[in-house]
């Protein structure tokens, strides 16, 4: 399934944002969904789909407590420290795990500095890509979102 991860997220974000034109990307999508997409991937392809998806639902919990922390002004520990907490004992010191975390911390760089880009959205965008198989939603992951 991770061969295909690629095309289900851009499915899923263009269900989202809608249908892209002629032009990359749409002209309603952020400029860095162009970006981010590889980054995506190769935590998909280093994790596997399921085991992915759960590292984007801890990766859109920790946005949520950056963008918390923000709002109030409050100390900000980062994504990353976040990010650890929210993924707890999964994050083992393999290879793989190493690739998707730096993956992970650099799509969410490119996914801040643009202003038009909700990391929240691609997040969930993601976990239902990470469901899709053979252009059907897993629907253990979808309902992963609801319940957290």
């Amino acid at each position: 399934m991770t061969h295909n991860f690629g095309l289900y997220l851009t499915l899923e974000l263009g269900n989202y944002y809608g249908s892209p034109s002629d032009s990359w990307p749409a002209g309603s999508w952020p400029a860095s969904t162009e970006h981010v997409i590889p980054f995506f991937t190769i935590v998909v392809n280093e994790l596997g789909a399921e085991r992915a998806a759960h590292w984007f639902i801890a990766a859109e919990k920790a946005h949520k407590h950056v963008a918390a922390a923000d709002q109030a002004r409050d100390y900000q520990f980062g994504f990353a420290a976040h990010l650890n907490t929210e993924i707890g004992d999964d994050r083992e010191p393999s290879l793989p795990c190493a690739a998707a975390w730096e993956a992970m911390k650099a799509l969410y760089e490119l996914v801040r500095r643009d202003a038009a880009a909700d990391p929240a959205v691609l997040f969930s965008c993601a976990v239902l890509a990470s469901g899709r198989k053979s252009g059907r939603t897993d629907e253990r992951l979808v309902a992963a979102p609801a319940s957290a």
